[in-house]
């Protein structure tokens, strides 16, 4: 039996090379063989970050120099920036920031409702105000249930996923307030969101007390 000079492992005589790692298994010194060429994985990424920047910028001056070409004011073009930005908010930064998968969620569902309100004030110029009203609901409940799903489906890092729900929950109950301020009502929607996010609270509150609440006292720091 012949014996791997890198892994250590016993080779049979009959084999040149490690089963394990490939490396030569004689006795005679000689390189090792199969081995992978170190990958900087970081800098590859900088290089496509930089590049997709670059193209973003290049991109954007270009739609806006067209645009005030044509219409001697910017106009069109607004909406490719807006486009970029929702790109760069929604994918750009939770890549270059490594985040999770609650974050990715946040940054997206955030994103979506920055769609919906833009839409809203160019086709209405918010004097119909539905991506409050109505469509802001729905990414809320959406948002919920997959957080709802996340929270049984994960066996650690609850805490997270928990202390998202209460902050949705919070929010419903806030958005219920801007909507008597802003539009003098509230449409059944936020009634909906509110009520399921006190529902989730207090599941929380009864099926994983000491975790919840010792996780809400580490965030309030009490």
């Amino acid at each position: 039996m012949k014996q791997c000079r890198k892994c250590g492992v016993n080779v049979d005589d009959d084999l040149a090379n490690c089963p394990l790692c490939g490396a030569f298994a004689s006795e005679e010194t000689s390189p090792t063989i199969y081995e992978y060429p170190a990958v900087n994985i970081k800098k590859h990424r900088q290089l496509f970050l930089k590049i997709s920047l670059f193209i973003t910028i290049f991109t954007i001056a270009l739609v806006a120099a067209i645009n005030i070409a044509v219409n001697k004011k910017i106009s069109w073009s607004t909406h490719v920036v807006f486009g970029f930005a929702l790109i760069w908010f929604c994918i750009g930064r939770p890549i270059i920031k490594r985040f999770n998968v609650r974050k990715h969620l946040t940054w997206d569902f955030m994103g979506v409702i920055s769609l919906l309100f833009y839409i809203n004030l160019w086709t209405s110029r918010l004097a119909n105000p539905w991506a409050f009203t109505l469509a802001m609901p729905i990414v809320v409940l959406v948002w919920q249930t997959i957080l709802e799903i996340l929270t049984l489906a994960h066996k650690g890092g609850r805490g997270n996923y928990q202390i998202s729900l209460t902050k949705l929950f919070a929010l419903s109950a806030i958005c219920i307030g801007v909507s008597f301020i802003w539009t003098k009502t509230c449409e059944w929607g936020w009634y909906v969101c509110t009520a399921r996010g006190f529902i989730d609270v207090l599941a929380l509150s009864f099926f994983a007390k000491d975790s919840y609440l010792s996780e809400l006292k580490r965030r309030l720091h009490v």
